[in-house]
């Protein structure tokens, strides 16, 4: 298992081949005391482990962008 965090908040990757899309990982969400939830948010596959991790990381990215910055009024 691996830890990735974005957005100040931590997830879990358990590797595990599913069914239908082959290898991949999937995603937990950890809470603050480091417990995670009952079932994965995601299933990110890929062709092994490190291509699953790396998409994975994109994932976060696109799905929970950073919060935007309020531009400065002048």
């Amino acid at each position: 298992m691996m830890d990735v965090s974005h957005n100040e908040v931590k997830y879990e990757l358990e590797a595990r081949d599913h069914d239908l899309y082959g290898s991949g990982v999937d995603v937990y969400m950890l809470e603050e005391d480091g417990s995670r939830s009952r079932s994965p948010i995601a299933f990110i596959p890929g062709r092994d482990e490190n291509a699953a991790v790396a998409k994975t990381g994109q994932w976060l990215k696109l799905v929970f962008p950073p919060e935007l910055q309020g531009k400065k009024k002048k």
